[in-house]
């Protein structure tokens, strides 16, 4: 099992439209796009910080765009599990990545 974590300072993100287009999974960029502009922030600086755990934690490359981050959802990824934590405070947003191998379900 491997945890990674990630935090960002929301005011860091001055172009919120390209660096969407560039990380978020065609899923998230559409939800990513009905949001207000101060939302579409603390969406963005969330999925950035997941995706960041995520890749410290993950023992294998990661196709950033590939992954659709939803924290209440298990995740599946070449052969691994990944469960998503993200939170919100203020001028910051964090996540942490918990990933462990996909279980077997061969039978002997």
């Amino acid at each position: 099992m491997w945890i990674g974590c990630d935090i960002v300072k929301m005011d860091r993100i001055q172009d919120p439209a390209s660096l969407a287009f560039r990380i978020l999974s065609p899923q998230e960029y559409e939800r990513f796009q009905s949001y207000s502009h101060h939302r579409q922030i603390e969406f963005l600086a969330g999925r950035f910080a997941a995706r960041e755990a995520i890749i410290k934690a993950l023992p294998v490359e990661l196709k950033i765009k590939e992954i659709v981050v939803e924290p209440k959802t298990m995740i599946l990824y070449q052969g691994y599990q990944i469960q998503v934590s993200i939170a919100h405070d203020g001028d910051y947003a964090m996540a942490t990545a918990l990933v462990q191998k996909e279980k077997s379900h061969e039978v002997d």
